[in-house]
């Protein structure tokens, strides 16, 4: 054998190796299992397409397939009963809605699971305003006339929303303390009939999501008077938020996040956490979730748990002074 031979020729060979094996090595797929995002609502819905856009990006940063899997009922409670029973190894998630935690507990006497046990956030997702809006033949132009209106006619003064217990339904109970009027809540199966109801002025007002309201508002079918965000949305720019008006005590988003099982081991936390913020991160996630009012809002697990806490501080006094339960 010749030991002797030039350096460049085999430099050449290592190059010519690279460019042989480096396809081989790319196509190979991942040896783990496919991974699992738990949704507790219906295919097709806000949740369920937030949930596939972050899958589709999630592939890459884990290193596995990333499925999504839908269980819908009971406002998502029996989603939380499938994470608490999947093995506590990253193979399973759920995205999880704040209020799940900062809501639910205080409108059932009784819950199948224990929020601060069972609710393991590990980076928040995306985080989304909600608005107040009056039908497009209102007299009401501003909050201001809005507000003055509710006044002289009280008998008249109800709202829509889109579920009772809910966080739309809660804040058009807030808006009615900060008016000082009773507001009667009308609650729908859903924001789509809720708003359609408001257009044809059957309801007076209605509480919903932003990216439920702007593209009505932005073809003048109603007209949005303030959203709950602490900046103005990107998707209705001409609508103040409530803290320009002077009302911080109506400034609230809603969180998504993803949770993993109880007992998850932290290396398999902080995984998931690095891999939702990188994905979350991405723009092709960014302009999915854009046209439906959303943000894009990773982070670390202890940020993660601390907006929950925030969000169940916001929320608990409310639902508490409302004295409404759901069961």
């Amino acid at each position: 054998m010749n030991i002797n031979r030039p350096i460049w020729l085999i430099n050449l060979f290592v190059i010519l190796a690279s460019f042989i094996c480096a396809p081989q090595a790319v196509a190979q797929p991942s040896s783990r299992p496919p991974a699992k995002i738990l949704v507790g609502f219906s295919p097709g819905g806000t949740l369920d397409v937030v949930t596939r856009a972050l899958a589709d990006q999630l592939s890459t940063p884990l290193n596995r397939a990333v499925v999504v899997e839908n269980k819908p009922g009971a406002g998502g409670k029996i989603a939380i009963d499938t994470l608490r029973a999947a093995p506590a190894d990253g193979s399973v998630a759920m995205l999880c809605p704040d209020f799940l935690g900062s809501i639910y507990p205080f409108v059932f006497n009784k819950l199948n699971y224990d929020p601060q046990r069972d609710i393991l956030p590990v980076s928040t997702v995306v985080e989304f305003a909600m608005a107040l809006a009056v039908p497009a033949s209102s007299t009401s132009k501003s909050f201001a006339e809005y507000a003055d209106w509710v006044r002289s006619h009280p008998e008249k003064a109800n709202f829509g929303h889109a579920a009772s217990g809910g966080p739309t339904h809660f804040l058009g109970l807030q808006i009615a303390k900060a008016i000082g009027v009773p507001l009667q809540d009308v609650p729908f199966q859903g924001a789509a009939p809720m708003i359609s109801n408001l257009m044809g002025g059957i309801v007076a007002a209605g509480t919903s999501t932003v990216g439920d309201f702007a593209q009505h508002h932005n073809a003048g079918k109603l007209r949005v008077l303030a959203v709950t965000s602490a900046q103005r949305s990107p998707l209705l720019p001409d609508v103040p938020t409530f803290s320009e008006l002077g009302r911080k005590d109506l400034t609230a988003v809603g969180l998504l996040a993803i949770c993993l099982a109880p007992g998850t081991p932290a290396p398999v936390i902080a995984e998931w956490s690095d891999a939702v913020r990188k994905a979350a991160a991405t723009e092709q996630f960014a302009s999915k979730i854009r046209t439906l009012g959303f943000v894009n809002a990773g982070s670390s697990p202890d940020e993660a748990r601390a907006r929950f806490k925030d969000m169940r501080n916001f929320w608990e006094p409310v639902v508490k002074a409302s004295g409404f339960k759901a069961d």
